[in-house]
């Protein structure tokens, strides 16, 4: 349906003399993701607000005025509504957090001063969607007790591989009910899904003798879950205005198409693109809660990066992975049911995909919706 409509808006559009009501314009498509991402109306506020608050653009301002935080929404588009928030201390409507996407401006002591006393935290992901950092308030000094516990179990072959083996596999039956609900059927699709079965099953009967086979188990039913979206029929609205490349018309592989590369990170296609933004996002939200529990986010255990030490925060990066399957579906939702402009992304010189950023903040909020809607209950414990 969402197709079907944004298809005849365009036709409406082709007919008209003024080339800023075009669909396909930067700031038209601005305009539509902008939309998408907007918080439904609701009643009177009865609890905390429990939702992040995304900005991005350029020229955003965080500071304080008159003893309360005043946010101004960044620019990415002209013309464009400008957006401000305030909030008043100690106020329901406060967001837990603030996540900055892409975006350029200004904050000050005063306003990071008032994010401490308020328990909020401020994230920030970059334009390619690889996380920054995180300013968490509200955790606390890592416990010696549970720094001690990732010391020895990522020293302990048993331990480590234990630990690694559960995360896998809830990671591996995550990924089977993503395939399942949220990608198209095809042949491949039924392959994969025969294969990562199969795979799921070896796992639950018995335990992988090394992290090498644990990480060999795990790298083909990746491999077979991103297989299965190669058949999803990509929806482009192909216009001269935003030409788009050939390779962007289907999706064939979660490697970036250049040559000599074997990471993800500064992605060459836009569905790839846009699975960096989630996982951006998932990085930040399991970092400030690790945090807030005492562990050291830098000490991994199945995720070694003792070589490249403070590069990544390698205990975040283990415990996010059964969720990589989770956020996956907001990137579905978006490929599957929307129609794509070449104006929602440009192409950087080293041929690195770039989101527009009002669509970047519409995947970001997805992604976290998509982690909320999964139970705590859920999870892993640590031990």
């Amino acid at each position: 349906m969402q197709r079907r409509n944004l298809k005849t808006l365009d036709s409406s559009n082709a007919s008209t003399t003024d080339p800023v009501a075009s669909i396909d314009t930067w700031a038209a498509r601005s305009n539509y993701w902008l939309e998408r991402s907007q918080p439904k109306k609701s009643r009177r506020r009865r609890r905390r607000e429990q939702n992040p608050l995304f900005l991005t653009g350029h020229g955003l301002s965080i500071r304080v005025d008159k003893g309360c935080l005043t946010i101004r929404d960044g620019n990415t588009h002209y013309p464009a509504e400008e957006r401000t928030w305030r909030f008043f201390n100690g106020s329901l409507d406060i967001p837990p957090a603030l996540v900055v996407i892409d975006g350029s401006g200004e904050i000050t002591m005063d306003a990071l001063d008032w994010l401490a006393t308020q328990e909020v935290s401020l994230i920030r992901l970059r334009w390619d969607g690889q996380f920054i950092s995180v300013v968490s308030t509200g955790g606390q000094a890592a416990s010696f007790e549970k720094v001690y516990w990732q010391e020895r179990t990522r020293k302990d072959p048993v331990a480590r591989l234990k630990f690694a083996s559960n995360l896998i596999r809830e990671k591996a039956h995550y990924t089977a009910t993503t395939l399942e609900n949220h990608v198209p059927r095809s042949a491949t699709w039924e392959r994969a899904m025969q294969h990562i079965k199969g795979r799921i099953r070896l796992l639950e009967r018995r335990e992988p003798r090394t992290i090498r086979e644990l990480l060999g188990i795990e790298g083909t039913i990746a491999a077979e879950y991103f297989r299965a979206w190669s058949a999803i029929k990509l929806d482009w609205r192909i216009a001269k205005r935003h030409p788009i490349p050939d390779e962007w018309k289907k999706y064939t592989s979660r490697a970036a198409i250049r040559e000599n590369s074997y990471r993800n990170y500064r992605a060459t296609h836009p569905v790839n693109a846009m699975l960096n933004y989630a996982y951006g996002v998932l990085t930040a939200r399991k970092q400030i809660q690790l945090i807030g529990d005492g562990y050291d986010p830098m000490i991994g255990i199945l995720h070694d990066r003792s070589n490249e030490p403070g590069s990544r925060p390698a205990f975040v990066l283990d415990h996010m992975e059964p969720m990589r399957p989770v956020v996956d579906r907001a990137v579905l939702e978006i490929v599957t049911k929307e129609a794509l402009s070449g104006s929602d992304f440009s192409i950087q010189h080293d041929g690195a995909c770039r989101l527009n950023p009002e669509l970047a903040r519409h995947v970001a909020q997805l992604a976290l919706q998509h982690y909320a809607a999964v139970s705590d209950t859920e999870w892993l414990r640590l031990k």
